[in-house]
């Protein structure tokens, strides 16, 4: 009993110390990848699983973003998650809302859970101590569709998957795997949900750090010094490149154009009109 109460204390402290290491590299970052991947040197020392993943949205599919223990076959062979038509296309989903999703992975990012199953947390994520067991008892019904199942065939029977939330939106994915069975235990898959929780704040934390970058660029542009040609007022691009000044603003700004005379030109151009100094036709 008293060893027992050893391990359990042990187990608590090294949570505690993995949260705090986990909150300080999320609190005080630039680069959101090298952190995720200490991160999940963390999750892996402490969850004591061989192989460990991060799935984040791009461009409508949910690819790993950073991964520790995975072998490259397996990577490639599972990174994307978009169903596929015959010709190869990605299907999107009947709501409009992005792409169908395969795979228990895809369950998880899009919310489809049933929590009254026992693999099923309140949380939204998946978690299996013996997938060959549990692909035997159940049917695509109970899992919420047709899986892959490559985790299985790859041999990994303890199989855990983490929703990535940021604002509510699932955003991606924690991904636990090991051969062995028997890994998880409830407490440890609400644990790494809190972790989760804190990687969605990272995430939407990075998303707004790179739109703020992009619109001080875009001022930078704006405000600098721009080499112009005096006589045709086309502008020249950092790669020596011409561009006409409507074109170029266009491209660098949120200005909209509306084409007309000026007075002057209006004179010029339409003399008999009979426009006076403050008249300005326009469009």
């Amino acid at each position: 009993m008293m060893s027992e109460n050893l391990d359990g204390l042990r187990l608590l402290l090294d949570r505690e110390r993995a949260a705090k290491a986990i909150c300080s590299q999320l609190n005080n970052f630039t680069d959101l990848r090298p952190v995720l991947q200490t991160i999940l040197r963390h999750v892996r020392c402490l969850t004591r699983c061989e192989a460990v993943a991060i799935r984040l949205h791009d461009e409508g599919d949910y690819p790993y973003y950073v991964y520790d223990g995975f072998a490259e076959s397996f990577i490639e062979m599972e990174n994307c998650l978009c169903q596929k038509d015959a010709d190869g296309n990605r299907i999107p989903c009947p709501d409009g809302q992005g792409y169908l999703l395969e795979c228990m992975c895809g369950n998880v990012i899009r919310g489809r859970f049933d929590p009254s199953l026992p693999f099923f947390t309140e949380g939204g994520s998946f978690w299996s101590n013996n997938t060959s067991a549990l692909l035997a008892s159940t049917g695509e019904e109970e899992r919420q569709g047709r899986t892959r199942n490559t985790c299985n065939s790859c041999g990994y029977e303890s199989v855990a998957l983490i929703p990535i939330k940021s604002e509510g939106e699932r955003v991606g994915l924690i991904q636990l795997n090991d051969m062995k069975q028997g890994m998880f235990t409830e407490d440890l898959i609400e644990y790494t949900e809190m972790i989760a929780e804190q990687i969605g704040l990272a995430v939407r934390n990075a998303l707004t750090h790179t739109r703020l970058k992009e619109t001080l660029q875009e001022i930078r542009v704006l405000r600098g010094l721009l080499p112009i040609c005096a006589k045709c007022k086309k502008i020249r691009d950092d790669q020596g490149d011409w561009h006409q000044l409507e074109a170029y603003l266009l491209e660098h700004s949120e200005a909209q154009f509306t084409h007309g005379f000026c007075p002057d030109c209006a004179r010029d151009m339409l003399p008999d009109a009979g426009f006076d100094d403050d008249t300005e036709q326009g469009t």
